[in-house]
């Protein structure tokens, strides 16, 4: 019964209208953060953010995304999830076992790109290890490291805007805007073998819900509801904690866009989230990570800024 009702729900959701879903092209943010003070924690601000950010074009089970990186970026998304494959000394950037038409390169020139044309801007990028490593020479670290300091590609890019955080907190501690505009921050999900490129993913400064099984349409409802909890422990969270909320789901009677837009008489996650947003009045969102958001959801969390 779960396998028919995926099949039949519509490829784009029946309440489009409250642009909770797709058409993320419609509006443009570029510079949303300029006007927001220097000495504003980056745990302080409502930040759109997309879930395997790269996922587009490819299997409905694989892919989240209907927008490019570019796209995304414009619109006003500035939390990124970045999956690496660790494959002959480079990295290919992945969802699960999916392959998803990009490396690392393509995503580091196309965020600094960005950046560059925008420099009030900051960019939260989780890089994570994805799939099976293989036929490789060196470590995930040391692939990295090259990245960063060698490939002439990528190293220039990285130089001038990577964050390098300093001091004995740099794991746990969110820094101010004013410190890394113009910079990506990286939210290091790997080990690092013993270098702190960031603040660690669930690390001790962060808060993160990611209940992302669900595993027929009937449970969108309760994976809205545990993101609307997060919500509210981040409305009294610690003020130096960056809460990360995904709205993102997936299953095998529930594929990542019917989580996210509804269909076949479903509400979607983005679709409750809005309408959420639109009552109730926060002092923040934290980083909020979406599946083809839309329009109206990512001004509604930018609208959550001071």
């Amino acid at each position: 019964m779960a396998g028919v009702l995926v099949a039949l729900a519509p490829a784009a959701p029946a309440l489009a209208d409250d642009r909770h879903s797709f058409d993320l092209g419609a509006i443009s943010n570029p510079d949303w953060m300029a006007g927001i003070s220097d000495d504003t924690s980056l745990a302080a601000l409502s930040i759109p953010g997309t879930h395997d950010t790269m996922a587009r074009d490819v299997t409905p089970l694989a892919e989240t995304q209907e927008s490019p990186l570019p796209e995304q970026l414009d619109a006003g998304v500035r939390a990124l999830d970045i999956r690496t494959r660790h494959f002959k000394d480079a990295f290919t950037i992945h969802h699960g076992a999916v392959y998803l038409n990009a490396n690392f390169t393509d995503v580091l020139r196309q965020t600094t790109d960005f950046l560059r044309a925008n420099p009030t801007e900051t960019v939260l990028m989780r890089i994570k290890p994805e799939h099976t490593a293989a036929e490789n020479t060196r470590t995930y670290e040391e692939t990295l490291d090259w990245y960063l300091t060698e490939n002439p590609d990528t190293a220039g890019l990285a130089r001038d805007h990577i964050w390098t955080p300093s001091g004995g907190q740099a794991a746990t501690r969110i820094p101010d805007l004013g410190e890394v505009r113009g910079k990506i921050v990286i939210l290091q999900n790997f080990d690092g073998a013993g270098t702190v490129y960031g603040p660690t993913w669930a690390g001790a400064g962060m808060s993160i819900q990611d209940a992302y099984q669900v595993p027929t349409l009937f449970d969108i409802a309760g994976k809205w509801d545990k993101a609307r909890s997060h919500f509210e422990a981040t409305r009294s969270g610690p003020a130096g904690v960056l809460h990360v909320n995904h709205f993102s789901g997936t299953g095998l009677g529930a594929f990542p866009m019917q989580v996210a837009a509804g269909g076949l008489g479903f509400r979607g996650v983005n679709d409750y989230g809005l309408a959420y947003l639109r009552d109730t009045d926060l002092p923040r969102t934290g980083v909020v990570m979406t599946d083809y958001p839309g329009p109206g959801l990512v001004e509604e969390i930018l609208a959550e800024n001071p």
